[in-house]
């Protein structure tokens, strides 16, 4: 058996919350089961482990698909999806109401079962599974380091907090990635770049041949507020011409949750896990 290749990157988890009658339930899995499983399992070769929780959806998000609970950000010194990985002592917890929480599955598949995978590995055969009445769990994994520094270069935190707007975008089917990438850099991406409300922006291309994301790239755009955001990604977006191969009548004009998904959250979590988890300790 070959040595595990040191291969630094990072990954970004959007988790959606479809009903705010969920959120209670997938917050609970996510603190008392989910993390504590994780922590077991990929400790050794990941050096963070963090949730930062979305900001209220601003109006117009629909549109990008924003994700209402939380984006989850992985460090890993290695591929978690080698295969070599997936042989584990403990199975992970993953019972199948998870994925109608997140809108994988519809309410319909409400079962209480656990998620059997035969032998694999029972998270990433969750996060793999697709459901035509739901939506495709969005996994990018990344560069450690961001590939294009568009704007803002040499902000620091002195300068303000930030209203981080994160953004994964994936073309149609049948798009030339080399079509699609030239529009999002020459027509998308320069509106951002004369807007004022807009202070950063940084972007990297998706690491697609790690677990076969459909995304092609994520931005990060950072903003001082919501009103910033929705003064450019709303209104100033109106002005970018739908593409030929648009999915959509409305900017971005891809499908939300599938051919585009983000978040806004804020610079700093308390929830880094590897640092901060004690165990889940309800308020008395």
């Amino acid at each position: 058996m070959s040595e595990f290749q040191f291969q630094p990157m990072r990954s970004l988890i959007y988790v959606n919350c479809v009903k705010e009658d969920f959120r209670p339930k997938l917050q609970a899995w996510l603190y008392q089961t989910h993390v504590p499983d994780s922590i077991a399992l990929f400790e050794p070769y990941c050096t963070k482990y963090a949730f930062y929780p979305s900001f209220p959806i601003p109006e117009g998000a629909e549109n990008y698909g924003y994700a209402k609970m939380q984006l989850t950000e992985h460090h890993w010194l290695i591929n978690d999806c080698d295969p070599r990985v997936a042989i584990k002592a403990v199975t992970e917890r993953f019972p199948m109401e998870v994925m109608v929480w997140q809108g994988m599955l519809p309410e319909s598949a409400l079962s209480g079962k656990q998620l059997e995978a035969d032998g694999e590995d029972v998270g990433n055969k969750a996060r793999s599974m697709k459901n035509e009445e739901g939506n495709p769990f969005i996994y990018c994994f990344l560069p450690m380091w961001w590939e294009r520094n568009i704007k803002g270069a040499g902000r620091t935190l002195d300068d303000g907090p930030n209203y981080r707007f994160n953004m994964a975008i994936g073309f149609p089917e049948g798009v030339d990635k080399e079509e699609g990438e030239k529009w999002l850099f020459e027509k998308v991406v320069p509106v951002m770049e004369k807007a004022d409300e807009c202070t950063r922006i940084v972007a990297s291309r998706v690491k697609k041949e790690i677990n076969g994301c459909p995304m092609d790239f994520v931005l990060e755009c950072w903003f001082e507020h919501e009103s910033g955001w929705k003064k450019v990604m709303v209104e100033d977006m109106k002005q970018v011409e739908k593409p030929a191969w648009a999915m959509t009548d409305t900017f971005p004009y891809l499908k939300p949750y599938h051919n585009v998904i983000s978040v806004a959250v804020a610079d700093f979590t308390m929830s880094n896990m590897l640092k901060n988890y004690h165990g889940y300790v309800p308020m008395r």
